[in-house]
């Protein structure tokens, strides 16, 4: 395994959502501007733009002409967390630390690119880059919840290869094969760890300040998925999708240092770790009518298999970690998480306003798959609603301009976690603002 120096440009290049500007659990939606603007809905059967391939590569073949589409999503969230109780004690009884925090979750820019080129009147090809998954969340190193909060990041971009094929003037069918690429870095602090009841063995390894670090983690890696899709054209006017992504596991490895190396009886050092990822795989059914002139309604119902997801696992040699003092059991870090899969429903509606202007308006709910007994306040998530507007001007005869906006209504939930010996609970929420543009260039 080969120790992480610094993070990698390709790795901030596409830049990470937060936990309350995105799909359920840490999934990214922002594939185009003009999806946002129907708040993704019926994104399996409209193919307006190369983006399509991403949710069905069966829509590859409605394309007469090659097109490039590419654009980027500015999300600006608003979410704030609170620690109420640590233990039997208020957090205002915790010295040298805070408890309420605003911002914990940074604005994002998520970039996207796609390429269709039809092959003849029968097949078609096409390359995307973008990235289905990604979360952020900074809590301050003195928070009170050091051991539960600090910083959590993954960024995650996909590079996905599709064909088409026309089986009949009515049907398509399509596939795909994903090259992964995953970077994650997590950061702990003591927090009113210092302070609890395992106070003894965190000074006995030199942790005796709320602000010092009792774990970070990073690493990243490759993993490979495939996918496809089909298209079912009724007529001119009704069509429906339906597609398939599978699930990805990748290896993250990298270097991992804390309390844990200090069990181990290499306190300061870094040592070689792995942390396995599940990706989850997605199920997505769409649809598409033109039900009057001018007027078209779309909808989507998209299953997340976040049971995929039922811990946080890193692993190092028995010499370098250990979960408890003297344990010599390899593990560098371990966090339930016990996810469920979850569900994402929208409906959408275009109204083609006259040959430069075609305006949008969308709906959506996303469940959450976090149980409230394993609710974290890294990833605290909830169920949100998406509120969408858009539009595409027409600029020349090749070029489009897209234009979306969401607006995210997230519920506040409470949780409760314990680490380090110390019990928390804590309640988060907030909303979340999206701006997206793309440009569409047909050849």
């Amino acid at each position: 395994m080969n120790r992480l120096t610094k993070r990698t440009l390709l790795s901030t290049a596409i830049a990470v959502a937060t936990f309350q500007a995105h799909g359920a659990g840490f999934q990214i939606s922002e594939h185009s501007a003009s999806g946002l603007g129907r708040a993704f809905a019926g994104e399996a059967a409209i193919a307006d733009n190369a983006a399509v391939a991403v949710r069905n590569p069966a829509a590859m073949t409605m394309f007469d002409s090659a097109q490039v589409s590419g654009g980027i999503s500015f999300i600006q969230p608003d979410v704030d967390a609170k620690v109420t109780s640590v233990g039997s004690n208020p957090p205002a009884a915790i010295p040298n630390t805070s408890s309420e925090h605003s911002g914990v979750a940074p604005d994002a820019f998520v970039p996207n690119i796609h390429y269709v080129r039809p092959l003849n009147d029968k097949s078609a090809i096409g390359l995307s880059a973008f990235s289905n998954f990604g979360l952020a969340t900074e809590f301050p190193s003195d928070s009170v919840a050091g051991p539960i909060a600090g910083e959590t990041e993954l960024a995650t971009v996909d590079f996905n290869l599709n064909y088409a094929y026309k089986i009949s003037p009515q049907f398509s069918l399509g596939a795909g094969i994903s090259a992964i690429y995953a970077d994650a870095s997590l950061t702990r602090n003591a927090g009113a760890a210092v302070y609890g009841s395992n106070a003894s063995n965190l000074a006995n390894i030199g942790v005796t300040q709320p602000t010092d670090v009792v774990s970070h983690l990073e690493g990243d890696g490759w993993g490979f998925g495939w996918n496809v899709g089909a298209l079912w054209e009724i007529n001119e006017k009704n069509r429906l999708g339906i597609s398939y992504r599978s699930q990805t596991d990748i290896t993250l490895e990298g270097d991992y240092n804390g309390v844990n190396t200090a069990y181990a009886g290499k306190p300061g050092q870094k040592v070689n770790g792995e942390l396995e990822l599940n990706l989850p795989d997605i199920f997505e059914f769409s649809g598409y009518h033109e039900v009057a002139p001018k007027w078209a309604i779309h909808y989507s119902a998209m299953m997340i298999g976040w049971s995929s997801f039922q811990e946080l696992l890193a692993t190092g040699a028995t010499t370098d970690c250990a979960s408890s003092p003297n344990a010599a059991d390899g593990v560098c870090l371990q966090k339930d998480e016990k996810w469920d899969d979850s569900w994402r429903y929208a409906i959408g509606t275009t109204h083609f306003l006259n040959e430069q202007w075609t305006l949008r308006a969308g709906l959506a709910l996303d469940e959450s798959p976090v149980p409230s007994s394993h609710r974290t306040l890294s990833i605290p998530d909830s169920e949100r609603t998406w509120y969408t507007v858009g539009a595409t001007y027409q600029a020349t005869k090749a070029l489009t301009i897209d234009g979306g906006f969401a607006y995210l209504k997230g519920d506040t939930v409470t949780g409760n976690e314990t680490e380090s010996g110390t019990a928390f609970e804590f309640e988060a929420g907030g909303d979340a603002y999206i701006y997206s543009v793309s440009a569409n260039y047909t050849f």
